[in-house]
């Protein structure tokens, strides 16, 4: 195919690299649960909410055949992208690489019925960076850190519930949660209590309990973009 007015040839072929990397089994297209790797393999990090948009924007407009995306469609998102002024901050932040890049006011109202915090919505940050925001707060709290957004330790809701305490001291009652032992029951009251005083501290949390106990690493990274964004704001 031609290349599309906004990629060069060049940048064409990484595409397709890209796209080689994930479509592992080289049948032409992908599933769209898999175009946030997509992106990624791209050097194109986009946040859960862009990625949630272009899905549905491709299946109003028919291009999604059973669920899968071929590389055509997925060239013609990423022309898209680089069409926009959403492009122009979010080429910045993948030059830089560094903190958060705020990009508010330059996203479209999609329709899409997903609940998303502004925080996500205005950020562009790489799993690292959070992770290392994460840690730093907790180090100077003197509490313990996380290996990623797959530690074991986020099954109990303990790293995310000292993270707010770390970002609100005193805010959590350490002695409303069980740390040993841990029953299915009581890893969700955790959890529970855990989101339900990250959104008291301010922070716009749209994810489930019950995606930490199940330690989803996508849906865990959003509890801490979002807490990561409220602890920015402490003077």
């Amino acid at each position: 195919m031609a290349a599309p007015p906004q990629i060069s040839q060049d940048e064409l072929e990484e595409l397709r690299e890209a796209f080689a990397k994930i479509d592992v089994d080289s049948h032409g297209h992908i599933g769209t649960e898999e175009l946030n790797d997509l992106f990624k393999a791209a050097n194109l990090p986009l946040p859960g909410y862009r990625v949630r948009e272009i899905i549905q924007d491709l299946t109003k407009t028919g291009d999604l055949h059973d669920g899968k995306v071929t590389f055509g469609e997925f060239a013609n998102v990423v022309h898209g992208l680089k069409s926009t002024e959403v492009a122009k901050t979010f080429k910045k932040a993948i030059n830089k690489k560094e903190g958060i890049y705020a990009v508010a006011g330059t996203s479209e109202q999609s329709g899409t019925q997903h609940s998303y915090s502004e925080e996500e919505k205005v950020a562009f940050v790489n799993d690292d960076t959070i992770v290392t925001w994460v840690n730093d707060t907790l180090t100077q709290a003197g509490k313990g850190t996380i290996s990623g957004f797959k530690d074991g330790s986020i099954v109990t809701s303990m790293p995310v519930l000292d993270l707010i305490d770390a970002i609100q001291p005193g805010s959590i009652r350490y002695d409303l949660i069980k740390v040993e032992d841990l029953t299915e029951e009581e890893k969700l009251n955790n959890a529970k209590y855990a989101i339900s005083m990250a959104r008291k501290i301010g922070a716009r949390v749209y994810a489930l309990p019950e995606d930490l106990v199940e330690v989803k690493p996508k849906m865990v990274m959003t509890v801490f973009a979002c807490l990561m964004a409220r602890g920015m704001k402490r003077v």
